[in-house]
């Protein structure tokens, strides 16, 4: 494998990047983009569950994690939701994936960069090997991961999960440390790693591709739509974005009227279905949802330009959620929890953005905005549409590339 001029960029992540879906494939593929575009080879490798992926949507590098490895198991215990903290243990061991990895990725790596730190054992292993042992080592966080973890373990009512969430401490606290360079998504999360005494952290936020929608798309959906003013949630399966989904409604969306709907689209759809089927207002609330299921990014494209508005019922969570940067981008109504502007605090002043601190008021901010006009499109140039600009993935994340050859020079000169 020839390499590039400037070196060659080994990302490690527990996901692959051939055909990205949930908020941390995309971040990950525009991170690999913009290595690419300064210069960069970029060689990929996921260490994946192989349930969760079909092997057509996975590269040449990429090894799946078998579900009946004993890696699986927790200190001996089958646990739910380690798979992740499991996955460096299988990646970096003589038994598990490193053989495989060691044959399959080039001679030559310049920089190791880590999504998230369930794979920093992996990356450990890698520079501890002399033909490695000059890479940099950059950690991506997306979140701070060991309060997520209690969070989901809470809303699955796990209780045998101390030792779990002291192991993702542990974890993500020594690749912050131990890296050359640490990146994080809001400002919050850059004050906590700063805290953990990591001195090379950085702030690159969470960003969106623009999209254009199709006009033979946008004419099929708007017969299949609403006719009426309707709102719009698009989001994946990831537990946060449906376990509190009912909560932040107070259990009912009687806020919406009978002619309108709160569309759902992508992997999060069955999951609120099943959600809303619990409540003691089912009947009503599901008359009110239409479920859209996984869409093409032509379908897509066009449900979000066709939407009066945009909600993010976001009760929880670490770092920042990509379909907040998308609502934000549209130019429509956006109408979400406090949560769900975690490193979006600039736009909150937007005059078309309500924020909904309890469930009285995200239903009142609801009937508001499905009785107002449509959002009025920003004028190229202003201050909202420069502001709506910084929320493209290559603004977001084109300093990156310079951090890294900084510490490329730096290196050079203390050799």
């Amino acid at each position: 494998m020839s390499t590039s001029p400037k070196g060659t960029v080994l990302i490690l992540s527990t996901y692959p990047l051939v055909a990205p879906k949930h908020g941390g494939e995309v971040r990950l593929l525009n991170i690999k983009r913009v290595y690419e575009n300064a210069g960069w080879s970029v060689v990929p490798l996921a260490v994946y569950p192989e349930e969760a992926y079909p092997k057509w949507n996975t590269g040449p590098r990429d090894v799946g994690f078998p579900a009946d490895s004993s890696y699986r198991l927790f200190n001996g215990q089958n646990l739910p939701f380690v798979t992740d903290i499991a996955s460096g243990a299988f990646a970096s061991s003589e038994d598990g994936a490193l053989p495989q990895i060691l044959a399959n990725i080039p001679d030559r790596i310049d920089v190791i960069h880590v999504e998230q730190p369930w794979l920093w054992p992996l990356a450990k292993a890698l520079r501890e090997s002399p033909k490695y042992s000059s890479s940099f080592l950059v950690y991506g966080s997306q979140n701070i991961e060991a309060p997520l973890k209690r969070g989901i373990f809470n809303d699955w009512n796990i209780v045998e999960c101390e030792d779990a969430i002291e192991a993702v401490d542990q974890l993500e606290r020594k690749a912050a440390g131990e890296a050359d360079l640490t990146v994080a998504v809001t400002q919050e999360e850059v004050d906590v790693l700063t805290s953990w005494g990591v001195k090379n952290v950085k702030l690159l936020p969470n960003g969106i591709e623009p999209w254009q929608a199709d006009e033979d798309a946008i004419a099929e959906w708007r017969q299949k739509l609403p006719k009426h003013p309707w709102l719009l949630y698009v989001a994946s399966a990831h537990p946060p974005n449906f376990t509190g989904f009912a909560q932040v409604f107070g259990e009912s969306l009687g806020c919406f009227p009978p002619t309108s709907r709160l569309v759902i689209a992508g992997s999060v759809t069955e999951h609120i279905y099943q959600v809303m089927s619990n409540t003691k207002w089912s009947t009503l609330n599901l008359s009110r949802l239409q479920l859209l299921f996984t869409l093409s990014d032509r379908d897509l494209a066009a449900v979000k330009s066709l939407a009066h508005g945009f909600i993010l019922p976001i009760p929880f969570g670490g770092g920042s959620n990509i379909k907040t940067a998308e609502a934000l981008y549209s130019g429509a109504y956006v109408v979400g929890t406090p949560s769900a502007f975690r490193g979006f605090e600039s736009f909150v002043e937007l005059p078309e953005v309500i924020v909904g601190a309890n469930a009285k008021e995200f239903q009142r901010a609801v009937k508001d905005v499905l009785a107002r006009p449509r959002a009025v499109p920003l004028q190229a140039g202003s201050q909202q549409s420069e502001l709506r600009q910084s929320l493209r993935w290559d603004v977001c994340l084109a300093p990156l590339p310079a951090m890294v050859d900084k510490l490329k020079r730096e290196k050079v000169r203390s050799e």
